[in-house]
């Protein structure tokens, strides 16, 4: 039974994995580029050559694929993905990689409040209390007051805000763009929005340090493109549980590698943000099906 034999939900559940196995080589080789480059030169590097790996696609579909429908909302993507970008790189070498990966379970919280002040969505007393739950998990991973709490940690917090952020902006854009578009305007504004502050740092790249940018690369471009299989397979929610995944992935690869494995706060803690988003998803999921059931009403039947 080959790939294409399998039904419509299995296959979107075996690109959510293989996105989320994807996922995982990017703290991986962040923290083996990190002695020989800075952060925002690996980002610039990393977004450069992704979009060189893009453009065979690009020459084969014709230079009007490229052509969006709202550049502005390219433009302002590339810059709030960049500049995370920058951040959660520089983080990871500051700090246990599970550990920035349970941080990075906030995203969605972050997301919620930002949807809150620019998209103007209403928020009820108990997706409220969930985000404050989710908050106080990330709480038991930082422990203020019981452990150093450094630039890292807010470095990769920033970064889930600016990661948010970009889920805002990717929701007032054009649905006609397809993946590969939005991935070649994507990395190549993060590519230039990290181009200034690589220069201010900038260090020639070292021969070994070229294998492991072109890792990060394809890892990452495997990763958007999987999950975006994903996403047009199964749905949102069904997909979503699967980044919590990354956690487990992270430690199971960090503590071989670099002799990491995160404790029991950091776990109990990113549990409690994975339950509290989990919530908020599942609740607003049913808020919509009952939002469209009641326009369905209002509407009465086609005649």
């Amino acid at each position: 039974m080959g790939f294409l034999d399998l039904t419509p939900t299995a296959r979107g559940i075996a690109w959510a994995l293989l996105a989320m196995v994807s996922f995982t080589t990017v703290p991986i080789g962040v923290r083996f580029l990190s002695p020989y480059l800075p952060a925002a030169e690996t980002v610039m590097l990393r977004n450069f050559i992704a979009v060189g790996l893009i453009l065979p696609w690009v020459i084969g579909a014709g230079w009007r694929s490229l052509k969006p429908k709202r550049f502005d909302l390219h433009l302002m993507r590339g810059a709030f993905n960049g500049s995370g970008m920058i951040l959660w790189f520089w983080g990871l070498t500051m700090m246990p990689m599970a550990d920035a990966v349970a941080l990075q379970f906030t995203l969605p919280l972050f997301a919620l409040i930002l949807a809150v002040l620019f998209l103007g969505e209403r928020v009820g007393m108990r997706r409220s209390l969930a985000t404050l739950v989710g908050f106080a998990g990330a709480l038991i991973i930082i422990r203020p007051g019981f452990a150093d709490v450094g630039v890292a940690t807010f470095a990769v917090l920033g970064s889930a805000a600016l990661y948010a952020a970009t889920l805002v902006v990717m929701r007032l854009q054009s649905r006609n763009d397809k993946p590969m578009t939005i991935m070649f305007w994507s990395n190549l504004f993060m590519g230039l929005v990290a181009v200034i502050p690589a220069a201010l740092v900038w260090v020639p790249p070292p021969a070994p340090a070229w294998p492991w940018l072109l890792f990060l690369a394809c890892g990452g471009w495997l990763a958007h493109f999987s999950l975006t299989k994903a996403l047009v397979t199964i749905d949102a929610k069904m997909a979503a549980p699967f980044d919590y995944l990354r956690m487990p992935l992270v430690a199971i690869a960090g503590y071989p590698l670099f002799g990491e494995f995160p404790d029991a706060l950091t776990w109990t803690g990113a549990a409690v943000i994975a339950a509290a988003t989990t919530y908020i998803a599942r609740r607003d999921a049913r808020l919509a099906k009952e939002r469209r059931a009641a326009e369905a009403a209002v509407a009465g039947p086609i005649r």
